[in-house]
């Protein structure tokens, strides 16, 4: 956790979801919110946690500004992140609205 925390040294502003197990068991005290914790206390970024996906883009939409790069990284169904942002980028809109 605190090698994982620091990892993001590059990063101006991160944006958090749940941590899901692939195919292992939950790690006991490995949560989102403890991460954001982590990097907040590393001051490697601004980090915030965000409880859905609507959350999370409502979040980036909020702070992104013109020339930033926006990532998503991650498992499974965060791969519909990115177009979600960008459409509420681009229109102000969310698709869930």
């Amino acid at each position: 956790m605190e090698e994982f925390a620091t990892s993001f040294s590059d990063a101006d502003t991160l944006c958090v979801l749940d941590i899901y197990p692939a195919s292992e068991k939950p790690i006991a005290g490995i949560t989102a919110e403890i991460l954001v914790d982590r990097i907040a206390a590393a001051k490697r970024a601004s980090a915030a946690y965000a409880s859905s996906f609507s959350d999370a883009v409502a979040s980036i939409a909020a702070v992104a500004q013109p020339g930033d790069m926006v990532l998503t990284l991650g498992a499974g169904s965060v791969s519909q992140l990115g177009p979600m942002i960008l459409e509420k980028l681009e229109t102000g809109s969310s698709p869930n609205q």
